[in-house]
């Protein structure tokens, strides 16, 4: 019978800090020692406060990398550019995703109130009436003409 691995603070910690440094969680998960991938994903299911650590390790990673950003443009050589370029667009698209100040999503907030009213005076003005009404002139007008 295997042994059931429980998430335990120790763990939960080392993931958290790992993944807030900016390692992958499937790197984390590969090193020996560490739980499967899977586990770790059954165990963010389970508990909504680990989801919501990992959730906030991500978003700090993503602070992370976007300081190595900076790193790499400022040692970059026009060797390596395309790849430079590459990696510093997955990383603002990975930001803009995590963390709401860099996203490029804008909402607008619309207050678009309709208001339709017919002033009757004890006339039928209904729109049937009212197409009546229109063609009628447009008949008498062009009598006139």
């Amino acid at each position: 019978m295997t042994k059931k691995l429980e998430l335990t603070l120790q763990t939960e910690q080392d993931i958290i800090k790992l993944l807030m440094n900016g390692t992958p969680l499937t790197q984390i998960c590969s090193k020996e020692g560490s739980p499967s991938l899977s586990k770790v994903y059954s165990w963010i299911q389970e508990s909504k406060e680990f989801a919501d650590k990992i959730v906030t390790a991500r978003r700090i990673a993503c602070q992370t990398y976007l300081d190595r950003m900076i790193t790499e443009l400022e040692t970059a050589n026009s060797k390596d550019i395309g790849l430079l370029r590459e990696r510093l667009q997955h990383f603002r698209w990975m930001a803009s995703k995590l963390i709401p100040i860099y996203g490029d999503r804008k909402e607008v907030a619309v207050d678009q109130k309709i208001e339709i009213t017919w002033n009757t005076n004890d006339e039928d003005r209904s729109y049937e009436n009212e197409i009546k009404d229109v063609s009628e002139s447009s008949v008498a007008e062009t009598q006139q003409t």
